[in-house]
């Protein structure tokens, strides 16, 4: 996504006119940003320097704090990787890796070259019975073997494409 900064200057100052500009307001702007763009674009941060009461050290000290909130651009569809116990023991690190491999995501990066995939490990997902569990959106796949990955996500592309055509069916008027 390529960030237009006028588009971004008018987001902020519409958040600010919600939220306020005093430094108490920096955790509900931080949310207000990241729900907008998915994570939080430093043009966007030092808008909000630039017009509220909160200060740059603040900013950084409360989203690098909290894990929720990112400081890089977040992928089309997220992938959520088991690590809880169950999972860890069957071997979800090595799916892990395996995702890595196939998505081509290298070094301290999460997300892939195309930006369609976030790869993110996650403590638990409650689905102890079939682990390794992997989550891609709203798609949970049980059983996870490190020679599915490729599959999987063949299967959740196919999936997607499948919800399309059964939206744009549903709006047919015959």
């Amino acid at each position: 996504m390529i960030l237009d900064k006028d588009n971004i200057y008018s987001d902020i100052e519409q958040i600010v006119s919600e939220i306020g500009t005093a430094k108490s307001a920096v955790i509900p702007i931080l949310h207000a940003i990241q729900k907008k763009y998915n994570y939080l674009p430093e043009i966007a941060l030092r808008r909000i320097c630039d017009t509220t009461e909160i200060t740059p050290a603040s900013i950084t000290g409360v989203s690098t704090f909290y894990t929720q909130f990112r400081h890089t651009p977040v992928g089309r569809h997220l992938i959520y990787m088991c690590n809880g116990t169950a999972c860890h023991i069957k071997g979800s690190e090595l799916v892990y890796d395996a995702f890595l491999r196939e998505l081509r995501i290298k070094g301290n990066q999460d997300t892939d070259p195309e930006g369609l995939f976030t790869l993110q490990k996650v403590s638990c997902l409650g689905c102890c019975t079939i682990a390794p569990v992997v989550q891609i959106d709203d798609v949970t796949y049980g059983h996870v073997k490190t020679n599915s990955v490729s599959k999987i996500l063949q299967d959740f592309i196919s999936y997607q494409g499948k919800k399309v055509e059964q939206k744009t069916s549903e709006k047919k008027i015959y």
